[in-house]
């Protein structure tokens, strides 16, 4: 649940899940039909098997409960018990697998988890965070932090997921014409094979999304304002989120606005640095 809007399972249709708003106002209305449509407009233009981060796919939007229940041939006696906002349908985020959860469990959580069975996790790649803070009586099994350093300890690749970082962001920028504000990272299960061992990885959470109007300066502050999910410029997997933004980016012909991108990003965090120094 969210302050904007809460997901809920479909019973019997386990591969989706509905987004529906929590106020009824004509404002949330208007912002959950905008992000139905971003995430359609991503599918057509940003997604596809070249790009190692996935996109959600979205599978229709409802100004209100009844009208999906109606066509999607909920009866009355199977109904969900919902309230009667708009909603829409999309692709069901899985956990990530047991196997990789248990060494999650393993290497990271506190002594008293370790004798439980794996919790079912959403975990965040955070490369902008170098290391993890050790010792936490506290778990968020719906926002699991990974660093860099977790995410190599795991034995996942920090470069490859780095560089899909990078193509998907110059995607939503260069090829979708948005900011990517507040968009999300995460390590998941596989929505085809949930028991899949092999690593999942997804972009999501499109809700703050705007059309950048090509300016770097409001990219920049979109890509700051994510902060911790991209590498730093000092970091060991800047390079290659910088070349596969730059090698994206040349795809849509947007080099040179690719190039101040970074270029401002660099600068930025050298000004944070050189204040937190001070």
């Amino acid at each position: 649940m969210g302050s904007f809007a809460t997901v809920f399972v479909s019973e019997g249709r386990g591969g989706v899940v509905l987004k529906q708003i929590q106020d009824p106002c004509k404002d949330a209305v208007a912002m959950l039909m905008k992000e139905h449509d971003d995430l359609l407009t991503l599918n057509s233009v940003c997604g596809g098997s070249s790009q190692f981060f996935q996109l959600l796919r979205a599978h229709g939007s409802y100004t209100d409960y009844y009208s999906f229940a109606q066509e999607v041939g909920i009866q009355r006696t199977e109904d969900m018990g919902l309230p009667p906002h708009a909603l829409y349908v999309m692709q069901r985020i899985w956990p990530v697998s047991h196997w990789l959860a248990t060494s999650i469990r393993d290497f990271f959580l506190p002594q008293p988890f370790r004798d439980q069975p794996p919790p079912q996790l959403l975990a965040r790649l955070y490369l902008g965070n170098g290391t993890s803070r050790q010792g936490s009586r506290f778990v968020n099994t719906e926002n699991f932090p990974l660093s860099a350093d977790r995410i190599e300890r795991l034995g996942l690749p920090a470069d490859k997921i780095a560089a899909g970082m990078g193509q998907m962001l110059a995607s939503i920028n260069f090829k979708a014409g948005r900011d990517g504000r507040d968009i999300e990272f995460v390590l998941c299960g596989h929505p085809e094979n949930p028991l899949s061992k092999v690593p999942f990885y997804e972009c999501i959470d499109f809700n703050q999304m705007r059309p950048h109007g090509g300016s770097a300066i409001v990219i920049v502050s979109s890509m700051v304002s994510n902060d911790p999910y991209y590498p730093r410029p000092w970091s060991p997997q800047w390079q290659a989120f910088a070349d596969a933004y730059l090698a994206t980016a040349a795809e849509a012909k947007e080099s040179p606005l690719a190039h101040d991108v970074l270029q401002k990003v660099a600068r930025k965090e050298v000004d944070r640095v050189e204040e937190e120094t001070v």
